[in-house]
Protein backbone atom coordinates (compact mmCIF):
# COMPACT_ATOMS: atom_id res chain seq x y z
CA UNK A 1 0.00 0.00 0.00
CA UNK A 2 1.35 3.54 -1.10
CA UNK A 3 1.64 6.26 1.31
CA UNK A 4 1.77 10.59 1.45
CA UNK A 5 2.81 12.95 3.53
CA UNK A 6 2.83 16.70 1.75
CA UNK A 7 0.50 17.93 4.54
CA UNK A 8 -0.49 21.65 3.89
CA UNK A 9 -1.65 23.84 7.02
CA UNK A 10 -2.69 27.47 7.83
CA UNK A 11 -4.27 29.48 10.40
CA UNK A 12 -3.35 30.94 13.36
CA UNK A 13 -1.50 29.54 17.12
CA UNK A 14 -1.76 31.12 20.13
CA UNK A 15 1.79 31.57 20.17
CA UNK A 16 2.04 33.64 16.85
CA UNK A 17 0.93 36.99 15.88
CA UNK A 18 0.21 36.77 12.29
CA UNK A 19 -1.24 34.00 9.81
CA UNK A 20 0.80 30.95 9.05
CA UNK A 21 1.05 28.81 6.17
CA UNK A 22 3.27 25.13 5.25
CA UNK A 23 2.89 23.88 2.11
CA UNK A 24 -0.30 25.47 1.19
CA UNK A 25 -0.54 26.95 -2.68
CA UNK A 26 -2.05 30.47 -2.63
CA UNK A 27 -5.24 29.33 -4.18
CA UNK A 28 -6.17 27.00 -1.88
CA UNK A 29 -5.22 29.33 1.31
CA UNK A 30 -7.43 32.18 -0.87
CA UNK A 31 -10.71 29.75 -0.93
CA UNK A 32 -10.22 28.88 2.89
CA UNK A 33 -9.46 32.39 4.03
CA UNK A 34 -12.70 33.70 2.37
CA UNK A 35 -14.59 31.28 3.80
CA UNK A 36 -13.26 32.18 7.53
CA UNK A 37 -13.78 35.65 6.87
CA UNK A 38 -17.18 35.52 5.77
CA UNK A 39 -17.47 32.94 8.42
CA UNK A 40 -16.58 35.14 11.68
CA UNK A 41 -18.04 38.13 9.91
CA UNK A 42 -21.66 36.25 10.26
CA UNK A 43 -20.32 34.77 14.26
CA UNK A 44 -19.78 38.45 15.20
CA UNK A 45 -22.50 39.73 13.96
CA UNK A 46 -24.99 36.92 15.63
CA UNK A 47 -22.89 36.61 18.81
CA UNK A 48 -22.36 40.00 19.64
CA UNK A 49 -18.69 39.91 18.95
CA UNK A 50 -17.62 37.28 21.46
CA UNK A 51 -15.58 34.30 19.87
CA UNK A 52 -16.15 32.56 23.66
CA UNK A 53 -18.37 29.70 22.46
CA UNK A 54 -16.08 29.14 19.09
CA UNK A 55 -12.74 28.68 21.21
CA UNK A 56 -14.86 25.72 22.62
CA UNK A 57 -15.82 23.79 19.28
CA UNK A 58 -14.54 20.28 18.56
CA UNK A 59 -11.95 19.82 15.84
CA UNK A 60 -13.57 18.44 12.82
CA UNK A 61 -12.88 16.03 9.96
CA UNK A 62 -13.85 16.71 6.79
CA UNK A 63 -13.72 15.34 3.15
CA UNK A 64 -14.47 18.36 0.17
CA UNK A 65 -15.22 17.27 -3.14
CA UNK A 66 -13.21 18.94 -6.27
CA UNK A 67 -16.12 20.58 -7.22
CA UNK A 68 -15.83 23.58 -5.09
CA UNK A 69 -13.54 25.94 -6.48
CA UNK A 70 -10.31 23.66 -6.29
CA UNK A 71 -9.78 21.14 -8.74
CA UNK A 72 -8.58 18.62 -6.07
CA UNK A 73 -10.22 16.82 -3.17
CA UNK A 74 -9.49 18.17 0.30
CA UNK A 75 -9.55 16.07 3.18
CA UNK A 76 -7.94 16.78 6.85
CA UNK A 77 -9.33 18.23 10.24
CA UNK A 78 -10.40 21.66 10.80
CA UNK A 79 -10.12 23.81 14.95
CA UNK A 80 -10.94 26.76 16.57
CA UNK A 81 -7.72 28.54 17.50
CA UNK A 82 -6.52 32.49 17.83
CA UNK A 83 -3.50 34.13 18.06
CA UNK A 84 -0.88 35.95 20.53
CA UNK A 85 -3.22 39.16 21.25
CA UNK A 86 -6.64 36.66 21.39
CA UNK A 87 -7.68 37.28 17.79
CA UNK A 88 -9.83 34.46 16.78
CA UNK A 89 -8.79 31.98 13.28
CA UNK A 90 -9.58 28.70 12.91
CA UNK A 91 -6.31 26.12 12.39
CA UNK A 92 -6.60 23.90 9.27
CA UNK A 93 -4.70 20.82 7.69
CA UNK A 94 -5.15 19.54 4.29
CA UNK A 95 -4.33 16.57 2.31
CA UNK A 96 -5.26 17.69 -1.37
CA UNK A 97 -5.44 14.62 -3.57
CA UNK A 98 -5.94 15.04 -7.51
CA UNK A 99 -9.19 13.26 -8.93
CA UNK A 100 -7.37 11.09 -10.81
CA UNK A 101 -5.85 9.38 -7.94
CA UNK A 102 -8.42 9.46 -5.68
CA UNK A 103 -9.88 5.56 -4.47
CA UNK A 104 -13.60 4.81 -3.26
CA UNK A 105 -11.80 2.71 -0.75
CA UNK A 106 -9.43 5.98 0.36
CA UNK A 107 -11.87 7.22 3.34
CA UNK A 108 -12.66 3.90 4.68
CA UNK A 109 -9.02 3.17 5.54
CA UNK A 110 -7.80 6.89 6.69
CA UNK A 111 -9.43 6.32 10.74
CA UNK A 112 -6.43 6.23 12.12
CA UNK A 113 -4.78 8.96 9.48
CA UNK A 114 -7.90 12.04 10.81
CA UNK A 115 -7.77 10.65 14.50
CA UNK A 116 -3.65 11.24 15.00
CA UNK A 117 -3.98 14.86 12.62
CA UNK A 118 -6.68 16.00 14.99
CA UNK A 119 -4.88 15.34 17.89
CA UNK A 120 -1.87 17.14 16.76
CA UNK A 121 -3.71 20.31 16.43
CA UNK A 122 -5.86 20.18 19.05
CA UNK A 123 -2.58 19.78 21.65
CA UNK A 124 -0.90 22.78 19.23
CA UNK A 125 -3.38 25.18 20.44
CA UNK A 126 -4.69 23.37 23.47
CA UNK A 127 -0.54 23.37 25.26
CA UNK A 128 0.03 26.67 23.05
CA UNK A 129 3.06 25.17 21.08
CA UNK A 130 5.40 26.72 18.89
CA UNK A 131 5.19 27.12 15.03
CA UNK A 132 8.17 24.84 14.81
CA UNK A 133 6.63 22.16 17.54
CA UNK A 134 3.34 21.99 15.26
CA UNK A 135 5.58 21.10 11.47
CA UNK A 136 7.91 18.73 12.80
CA UNK A 137 4.53 17.05 14.54
CA UNK A 138 2.64 17.26 11.03
CA UNK A 139 6.06 16.11 9.47
CA UNK A 140 6.54 13.09 11.97
CA UNK A 141 3.07 11.37 11.53
CA UNK A 142 2.27 8.05 9.77
CA UNK A 143 1.90 9.39 6.14
CA UNK A 144 -1.68 8.99 4.57
CA UNK A 145 -2.41 5.74 3.47
CA UNK A 146 -3.19 5.19 -0.48
CA UNK A 147 -5.00 2.15 -1.57
CA UNK A 148 -3.68 0.04 -4.49
CA UNK A 149 -4.23 1.90 -7.77
CA UNK A 150 -5.15 -1.01 -9.62
CA UNK A 151 -9.07 -1.00 -9.55
CA UNK A 152 -10.80 -3.89 -9.72
CA UNK A 153 -13.39 -3.99 -11.93
CA UNK A 154 -15.63 -6.65 -9.75
CA UNK A 155 -15.47 -4.32 -7.05
CA UNK A 156 -16.15 -1.13 -9.26
CA UNK A 157 -19.35 -3.24 -10.10
CA UNK A 158 -20.62 -4.62 -6.64
CA UNK A 159 -19.53 -1.46 -4.74
CA UNK A 160 -16.85 -0.88 -1.97
CA UNK A 161 -19.66 -0.95 0.74
CA UNK A 162 -18.43 -4.25 2.13
CA UNK A 163 -15.04 -3.33 3.25
CA UNK A 164 -13.42 -2.48 6.45
CA UNK A 165 -14.25 0.62 7.75
CA UNK A 166 -12.34 2.20 10.05
CA UNK A 167 -13.85 5.98 10.52
CA UNK A 168 -16.49 6.72 13.27
CA UNK A 169 -18.83 7.92 10.56
CA UNK A 170 -19.13 5.30 8.02
CA UNK A 171 -21.74 7.13 5.49
CA UNK A 172 -18.93 9.42 4.57
CA UNK A 173 -16.57 6.02 3.41
CA UNK A 174 -19.68 4.66 1.29
CA UNK A 175 -21.14 7.89 0.10
CA UNK A 176 -18.70 10.64 -0.60
CA UNK A 177 -18.34 11.66 -4.68
CA UNK A 178 -15.32 13.88 -5.52
CA UNK A 179 -17.38 14.72 -8.05
CA UNK A 180 -20.73 16.16 -6.58
CA UNK A 181 -21.32 19.06 -4.63
CA UNK A 182 -21.65 17.63 -1.10
CA UNK A 183 -18.77 17.94 1.53
CA UNK A 184 -18.22 16.16 4.94
CA UNK A 185 -17.94 17.20 8.57
CA UNK A 186 -17.63 15.00 11.34
CA UNK A 187 -16.22 15.34 15.13
CA UNK A 188 -12.80 14.65 15.56
CA UNK A 189 -13.27 13.05 19.09
CA UNK A 190 -9.53 13.19 20.37
CA UNK A 191 -10.79 16.17 22.50
CA UNK A 192 -13.41 14.35 23.84
CA UNK A 193 -16.04 15.96 22.09
CA UNK A 194 -19.28 12.88 21.08
CA UNK A 195 -19.73 12.18 17.40
CA UNK A 196 -21.58 14.81 15.35
CA UNK A 197 -21.86 14.87 11.35
CA UNK A 198 -22.69 17.48 8.86
CA UNK A 199 -23.46 17.24 5.26
CA UNK A 200 -23.20 20.30 3.17
CA UNK A 201 -24.12 20.75 -0.16
CA UNK A 202 -22.32 23.48 -2.39
CA UNK A 203 -20.10 26.15 -1.68
CA UNK A 204 -19.08 26.88 1.94
CA UNK A 205 -21.24 28.88 3.90
CA UNK A 206 -21.45 31.20 7.22
CA UNK A 207 -24.00 29.13 7.82
CA UNK A 208 -22.07 26.26 8.07
CA UNK A 209 -19.21 27.97 9.26
CA UNK A 210 -21.61 29.24 12.26
CA UNK A 211 -22.78 24.89 12.66
CA UNK A 212 -19.33 23.76 13.17
CA UNK A 213 -18.00 26.41 15.39
CA UNK A 214 -20.67 26.58 17.27
CA UNK A 215 -20.27 23.43 20.26
CA UNK A 216 -24.36 23.62 20.92
CA UNK A 217 -24.93 23.43 16.91
CA UNK A 218 -25.42 19.91 15.99
CA UNK A 219 -26.66 18.61 19.82
CA UNK A 220 -30.19 19.27 18.73
CA UNK A 221 -32.07 16.43 20.24
CA UNK A 222 -33.74 13.50 17.68
CA UNK A 223 -31.02 14.95 14.78
CA UNK A 224 -27.89 13.15 15.76
CA UNK A 225 -26.28 16.56 14.48
CA UNK A 226 -26.90 14.98 10.91
CA UNK A 227 -27.60 18.07 8.95
CA UNK A 228 -29.63 17.85 5.28
CA UNK A 229 -28.01 19.48 2.55
CA UNK A 230 -28.59 23.07 2.14
CA UNK A 231 -27.37 25.71 -0.90
CA UNK A 232 -26.63 29.39 -0.59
Amino acid sequence: MAARNDLGWYGKLPTAGDFLHRRMPEGLIDSWSNWFQLGLAHWHHHHDGTTDPFSRAPVWNFALPATLGVQRVQIGCLMPSRDRVGRAWPLLAVQSVPVSAWHPAQLAISGEWFQELGATLNQSVQQLHSVDWLEQALRGMSPLSLPDTGRSDIMDVIGYQDLPCTLAWREVALHFDPLQYISYWWTNQSDGYPLTSHKHSGNLTAQLFSQLFHPAAGLKPGRHGLYPPMFE
